[in-house]
């Protein structure tokens, strides 16, 4: 069992006094451990490609099964970006997950025209059953959609993310992409994946709460969901909601839908200059956020978005006033393991 200290094992208490008698506490088994390629690092950097080969139990194509990078024209599709990083997958016999299938962002720009539900609802299910079949029996986990919760449900302007597919479909398209999913491939595990589920406010209160509503519409309707994916971008001057995270986690246990964590890494724009200092807060940060995830279940999968700092958004998003570069990764700029890799260590295969 993972060794967590006194802060978390008081945060393990309470949670314990949420569990029915039946439930069962960390699990043995460890979490499967993965990262996201960008084809760009990928094919240019050896180091990049030896992480991935090294660390990784899984690999999921960072941005080449996106629309943008498969539909560059409604007719066709180009797949070859996603071909090379799943072909580097299989034959190092990788698992590989699918990100995603439905986004409202990373369009091509003759989605965006779209201009009836018809031609929407007839755009969306050919793109699913086209990229799943495709990759039936190979990519055994799929992203079907991609934040559709409302950055703040409590804001005023409704609790869904405004996407062309909700101004198009409404929620129902929700439901379209999960059964159109389970038809092409009734083995894949099928994920609704979103981001800011670990803060302790009532935003993401909100937020979880919305996530629990549309899996229950799709479990009342016999439409398969099996997994949550918590993307996890943890930014630095934010607590983690332990107790919170461990709640939702058993709500989601009772209705029978697992968690994977999708794209791990920390935003530490506001964490000290000093790198070993800074390593150490962003270690700590993670620390908090799986013991928390890991307590009534351990996650599927835990997937850091990169592997390295020398590839990551956080350094173009999230520049420090400073100056100083960002190190959001388990690996530093030369690809060596930092205090973060030691703790994804204490919940995963992964040995550095």
């Amino acid at each position: 069992m993972t060794q967590i200290n006194r802060r978390h094992f008081l945060q393990a208490a309470a949670a314990a006094s949420l569990v029915a008698p039946t439930a069962t506490l960390a699990q043995p088994k460890r979490s499967a451990f993965g990262s996201a390629a960008q084809i760009e690092f990928f094919r240019k950097d050896p180091r990049y490609r030896e992480a991935l080969l090294r660390y990784c139990d899984v690999i999921v194509p960072m941005n080449d099964l996106k629309w943008e990078a498969i539909r560059h024209k409604r007719e066709g599709f180009d797949f070859s970006g996603a071909d090379e990083l799943i072909g580097f997958a299989r034959k190092a016999g990788k698992g590989l997950r699918g990100h995603a299938l439905v986004w409202g962002d990373a369009l091509p720009a003759w989605a965006k025209e779209m201009k009836t539900a018809a031609e929407a609802e007839r755009e969306l299910v050919h793109h699913i059953e086209t990229v799943v079949d495709r990759y039936k029996g190979v990519i055994a986990s799929w992203d079907v959609v991609n934040e559709v919760i409302a950055h703040d449900p409590l804001a005023g302007a409704g609790a869904m993310r405004d996407t062309i597919w909700m101004r198009l479909l409404g929620p129902g398209y929700i439901e379209t992409a999960f059964r159109t999913a389970a038809r092409v491939d009734p083995t894949a595990k099928l994920v609704l994946n979103d981001y800011d589920f670990e803060s302790p406010d009532p935003r993401t209160r909100a937020r979880r709460a919305e996530a629990i509503k549309i899996i229950r519409r799709l479990k009342d309707k016999g439409i398969p969901i099996h997994t949550i994916g918590f993307q996890a971008h943890l930014y630095g001057e934010r607590e983690i909601d332990g107790p919170g995270l461990q709640q939702f986690c058993l709500d989601l246990s009772k209705l029978d839908v697992g968690t994977v964590v999708t794209e791990l890494d920390v935003i530490d724009w506001r964490f000290p200059p000093e790198p070993d200092a800074r390593d150490r807060a962003a270690a700590n940060l993670v620390q908090s956020f799986l013991s928390a995830m890991s307590l009534i279940n351990r996650p599927e999968a835990i997937i850091t978005w990169g592997m390295s700092d020398a590839n990551s958004w956080v350094t173009t998003t999230f520049k420090r006033d400073d100056k100083r570069a960002n190190r959001p990764l388990p690996l530093d700029v030369n690809y060596k393991p930092k205090a973060m890799m030691k703790v994804i260590e204490q919940f995963t295969n992964v040995k550095a």
